[in-house]
C-alpha cells in the first residue's frame, strides 16, 4: 500500500517534532555553555541527520554540513587553545577550518553524495558544496554577531546559549529559503 503525500508529512513533522522535543531537553539539563561547544557541534549534526532522513534537497542537508564544519573547526580550535599550542591563532582557525572541510568532502565524495555524474547542482556547483558554503558564511556571521553582542555588554551573553541560537536561527533561515526555492 503506498502512503500519501500527506501521511508522508504528517509522520516526517511528528518525527521533527521529536527529534527537536529532544534536542531542546537536552539543552535545557545542560549546565550554561561556553561560546563555543561539543552541544553545538552535536546540534549541527542532529541537523544533518534530520533533514537526510526526512528526504530534503541536498542544499538543506549542505547548510547543516556547513555549519558542522564551522562548528567542529572552532570546536578543535578551542580544543588546542587550552592546550597552550600556540602560533598565528588566525592560521590555526584557517588550517582546521580547511581540513575539516577536505575530510567531510572526501567522505561524501567516497560515499557517492557527489561526482562527475551527479545532475543536483546549482551553478554548477554540487547543491550539498553549495549549501554547506551558505551554512559555513551563515555560522560564522551568527558567530560575529554573537561576539560583538557580548562585545558591547561587557564580554557577556545577553541571554543563554545565546551564540547557539543565533547561529540556528540564521541556519534554518537560510534552510528556509533552500526549502522554498527547490521544493
Amino acid at each position: 500500500m503506498k502512503k500519501t503525500r500527506k501521511q508522508k508529512y504528517n509522520r516526517n513533522y511528528k518525527i521533527f517534532g521529536i527529534l527537536t522535543l529532544f534536542v531542546i531537553t537536552i539543552i535545557s539539563i545542560l549546565p550554561y555553555a561556553m561560546a563555543h561547544c561539543p552541544l553545538c557541534t552535536g546540534a549541527t549534526i542532529v541537523g544533518v541527520g534530520i533533514t537526510r532522513s526526512l528526504g530534503w534537497d541536498d542544499s538543506i542537508v549542505g547548510v547543516f554540513v556547513g555549519a558542522m564544519i564551522i562548528s567542529s573547526a572552532l570546536w578543535m580550535n578551542n580544543i588546542l587553545k587550552k592546550r597552550n599550542i600556540g602560533g598565528n591563532a588566525l592560521l590555526r582557525i584557517t588550517s582546521i577550518t580547511i581540513a575539516t572541510l577536505v575530510l567531510t568532502f572526501l567522505t561524501f565524495y567516497y560515499a557517492g553524495l557527489f561526482g562527475l555524474g551527479n545532475t543536483y547542482r546549482i551553478f554548477g556547483i554540487e547543491k550539498i558544496v553549495f549549501g554547506a558554503i551558505s551554512g559555513s558564511l551563515v555560522s560564522i556571521m551568527g558567530f560575529a554577531a554573537s561576539n560583538k553582542i557580548k562585545a558591547k555588554n561587557d564580554g557577556k551573553a545577553v541571554f543563554g546559549y545565546q551564540t547557539m541560537i543565533i547561529t540556528f536561527a540564521g541556519l534554518i533561515l537560510n534552510a528556509l529559503v533552500f526549502w522554498i526555492i527547490f521544493k
